[in-house]
């Protein structure tokens, strides 16, 4: 079984992969709108680019956002386009795939958020736990000046 701790961005690439099977599933029936496909479209561009660009939050901040906001998208189309009676078997396995996508979108925004948190950035400090946790920014130290010790005023 081959160590998938060595593959380089094998989360982002694991929630590409995810949402991507579930959204072409879910785009295959007629009552889907094509309004679907493009916000689909700039999450996996999104996701894409924070795979290229290791050394910037950016991506991960626009996907992020573009995922919290397709969760909302989602449960509009899904509650005007939902098919009823008359759709055909595949009209109903694809809407059960778009509900299955709905389902997995906060489970990747927390992956997404976390990403973000590990590679610093605006993103490090947005829901973060507490400090004593060991999760969250240290507080800026001046190297250009020692730190004044107790023993500094023995004398004094």
């Amino acid at each position: 079984m081959p160590n998938l701790s060595n593959l380089s961005h094998f989360p982002l690439k694991m929630i590409f992969t995810i949402h991507l099977i579930f959204i072409t599933w879910g785009v295959q029936g007629s009552w889907c709108p094509k309004s679907v496909v493009f916000y689909n479209f700039l999450f996996f561009v999104c996701i894409l680019w924070a795979v290229h660009n290791i050394e910037s939050d950016e991506p991960l901040q626009f996907a992020l956002v573009i995922n919290v906001l397709s969760i909302f998208l989602d449960v509009v189309v899904l509650a005007v386009y939902y098919p009823t009676e008359g759709y055909s078997a595949s009209d109903k396995f694809s809407a059960a795939f778009m509900i299955i996508n709905l389902i997995v979108r906060p489970i990747s925004s927390m992956y997404l958020l976390r990403i973000g948190q590990e590679r610093g950035g605006t993103l490090a400090t947005v829901f973060t736990p507490s400090p004593a946790m060991g999760f969250g920014r240290k507080d800026y130290e001046d190297i250009s000046h020692p730190i004044p010790q107790n023993s500094d005023f023995e004398g004094v």
